[in-house]
């Protein structure tokens, strides 16, 4: 009976190595990894975590990447970690946002999965070689994988990278709801950089975001919105027809007249969409990552200043 045994599992170590190389084998042994991060968010509280404002000066540039979909530290996300890093070096930027979908979700092959957490360290590192400081919002693949939940990954974030901007307000959905505030000399506040989670993959963004929101802008200070998923106001726009309903109050709040910006990822177009509707710029921006068999790294250089009488004129893009 022994003998039996060991032959069987000869074989099936066999076709696991003949189909997937070493990596095809550790997926028989997965439930035993501990490469996950899974917990952490149980343990660290994100809510009105301080996050300082940062000075502006005459302009403030952000180098804008989204949906790298990293698996692991090999072959095409090797690459991305390299051109993330080249290009950010290159660049030198005030601050760098991710905005969501770094990590890529449950539909890559089981063989890679135990190399996420490597794969999100390998990020932190870049950013921490550079000393950059960088922002993080969640899309739909980060709030569904094997690496950890939402509030994991942001919990994660916020223990081990002294450069990373991210926190929650008390009472609202997702793990990362939060504002970065620009200053001038005078440590006045004169734009803010909103992020906003875009749930999980089948939620929509809930009444009490758009609330927040809606209280931010009566402040009458000009504000630049991320999140991961465009809205219904892209596709009237002619940028996406992703299908995005019951999105109508955050649409209304992007088209307020303190909203210049209003910058997305998630439908990987070939090239950066942007269009001015109605006195804001709505942009998607290609993705980041050479997983998917990209030819070169998505991703956009914003510039803004605040010398231009309309609001939606603060804004250069480039790369």
């Amino acid at each position: 009976m022994k003998n039996k045994i060991i032959i069987i599992v000869a074989i099936v170590l066999a076709i696991a190595l003949l189909g997937g190389g070493t990596y095809g084998a550790l997926i028989l042994f997965q439930p035993f990894q501990r490469d996950n991060i899974v917990g952490y968010g149980d343990n660290i509280d994100l809510v009105n975590r301080e996050i300082s404002g940062m000075l502006m000066g005459d302009q403030f540039t952000i180098l804008q990447f989204t949906d790298t979909h990293l698996v692991n530290t090999r072959g095409p996300d090797a690459r991305t970690l390299r051109e993330l890093e080249r290009v950010t070096a290159q660049l030198q930027p005030d601050l760098v946002v991710i905005s969501g979908d770094m990590i890529e979700g449950r539909s890559a092959q089981a063989h890679v999965l135990v190399d996420r957490r490597a794969a999100l360290q390998a990020l932190i590192d870049i950013f921490a070689r550079l000393n950059q400081p960088w922002a993080f919002v969640h899309g739909n693949n980060d709030h569904d994988n094997f690496l950890g939940t939402g509030d994991d990954i942001a919990a994660f974030l916020a223990v081990h990278c002294d450069n990373i901007l991210i926190a929650q307000q008390p009472g609202l959905p997702g793990s990362a709801n939060f504002i970065v505030p620009l200053l001038d000399q005078s440590n006045t506040v004169v734009h803010q950089l909103i992020f906003i989670d875009s749930l999980g993959r089948f939620d929509i963004l809930q009444p009490e975001q758009a609330q927040w929101l809606a209280v931010r802008l009566q402040q009458d200070i000009p504000a630049s919105l991320f999140q991961h998923y465009p809205t219904q106001l892209f596709a009237r726009a002619g940028l996406s027809n992703w299908p995005r309903p019951h999105d109508d109050a955050l649409d209304e709040l992007f088209l307020h007249s303190n909203v210049g910006l209003v910058s997305v990822g998630h439908t990987h177009p070939d090239e950066n969409r942007r269009a001015v509707y109605e006195g804001t710029v709505l942009q998607i921006v290609r993705a980041s990552g050479y997983r998917r068999g990209d030819r070169y790294l998505g991703g956009v250089l914003i510039t803004i200043t605040l010398d231009a009488e309309e609001i939606y004129e603060f804004y250069d893009f480039a790369f």
